[in-house]
């Protein structure tokens, strides 16, 4: 996992609970690193699973919520990092299509050995995405909450919900994203 996810997560904890509670956490994961992160680094995948898995335990939340949670909050961020050319998609339908197409492509030019989840787009209508999300991590729940980041980010409505979900025994991950007027 690249380090900037690791770092990000990290200030994600100090703003919600507190520099206090990133600390905590981080002695009580034992972690190979310690917490110490650069974001061009690379880290072992386990080191987020570890955190996320004591902020479960303290907080007494589902890995869902802490994951949603998560990536809801990254998303401003990524959208601080891409490229200017990313803040030309207006709606939250075209801006997923852009980041299979377009946002990953370019994040590949620049790390060739990031590991970026897939998205196969499987139906589309006016108001309703329906999205295989492929990850060896299977952080679906921390994709859905990238989508209600992005949601808050175009100003629309949406909700999300899983079709299917490896954690739920399923062979893959289906989102279905669904646009309120």
């Amino acid at each position: 996992m690249r380090g900037v996810v690791l770092v990000k997560f990290s200030e994600f904890i100090e703003e919600v609970w507190g520099d206090e509670f990133l600390d905590q956490i981080i002695v009580q994961a034992d972690l190979p690193s310690e917490g110490a992160y650069s974001a061009t680094m690379t880290y072992n995948d386990q080191e987020l699973f570890d955190l996320v898995a004591q902020v479960v335990q303290e907080k007494q939340i589902t890995v869902k919520e802490a994951q949603f949670a998560f990536g809801k909050w990254l998303f401003k961020e990524l959208l601080a990092m891409a490229p200017k050319e990313a803040h030309t998609f207006t709606s939250t339908f075209e801006f997923l299509h852009a980041v299979q197409n377009f946002i990953h492509v370019e994040v590949k030019k620049l790390n060739p050995d990031s590991v970026l989840p897939e998205f196969t787009f499987l139906e589309q209508s006016e108001n309703k995405l329906l999205l295989h999300y492929q990850s060896p991590r299977n952080l679906c729940f921390f994709c859905e909450g990238l989508i209600a980041g992005l949601s808050e980010h175009t100003g629309e409505s949406v909700s999300t919900r899983q079709t299917e979900c490896v954690h739920c025994q399923d062979s893959r991950c289906v989102i279905e994203v669904t646009l309120h007027s």
